[in-house]
Parts: C-alpha cells; structure tokens; sequence
C-alpha cells in the first residue's frame, strides 16, 4: 500500500511540475508588489495603503480619473467633479483623492489624474470584476 501512495505521489508530482512551469512566474507590472490578477491600477504603482477604491468599480482611485462612471475620463470628469473637491480638499466619494493621501491635491491632478486624462479611460485593472460595482 505505502509503495502504491508513494507512485501514485510521484505520478502527480511529474504531471504537475511541467505545468506549474509553463504558467511561468506572476507578473507585476507596475513594480508595486501586487501581481497583476489582483491589481486594481496594472500600470500605476499603488500598493497599500494608496490601493484604495472609493468607488468600488474596481478600478483603483490611482488609475480610474472616471468620476462619473461614463466609462471614459472625460473633462466633465474635471470640471463638474474633480474641481469641486478641489477647492473643497476633501474627497466626495467618488475617487478624487486619487492618492489615497486624504486629500485632493495639486499631486491628485498632475501625477494621475492628467495621465489617465490622455488614455481617455479608467485602469487598466487586473481584477475580472472591474468595471462594475460593488467590485471587492
């Protein structure tokens, strides 16, 4: 019986030591230290704590300048929303704190939110459920 266990284990471990190396290593992108499958920003480095997701379209604040959730980062993204809480210094809710730092800043306009201005849409996010709310 232990030799049966014993060939049945190195049986397995031969079929599954090739496929584990065809997957090949996890990427990360961005260099922040969170695989792709589970980044909400692939392309902007936001570890935790500046990870967050106001408003849980899975795309993180840091890469998502799409306010309004038009599906594109437009400038009714910045006049109507991003202004206001500017001026305010306070987030509303809807992601303008695009640091995750507490605030909304002249560093939330010119280091994120204009970046994703010229791609015109929010993310890319690495998480299968972005795009929709609640994304966890």
């Amino acid at each position: 019986m232990r030799v049966g266990v014993l060939a049945t284990l190195a049986i397995l471990a031969l079929v599954a030591l090739p496929l584990t190396a065809a997957a090949g290593p996890a990427q990360d992108t961005d260099g922040d230290g969170t695989f792709d499958a589970l980044d909400n920003c692939v392309l902007v480095p936001n570890a935790a704590p500046a990870d967050c997701d106001t408003d849980t379209d899975g795309y993180g604040n840091g890469c998502d300048g799409d306010f309004d959730q038009s599906g594109d980062t437009s400038s009714g993204d910045f006049t109507n929303l991003f202004i206001p809480d500017f001026l305010a210094g306070s987030d509303s809710g809807i992601g303008t704190d695009m640091d995750c730092s507490g605030d909304v800043s002249s560093g939330d306009f010119t280091n994120l939110f204009i970046p994703n201005f010229g791609s015109g849409t929010p993310g890319p996010s690495g998480l299968s459920c972005a795009g929709t709310s609640p994304c966890p």
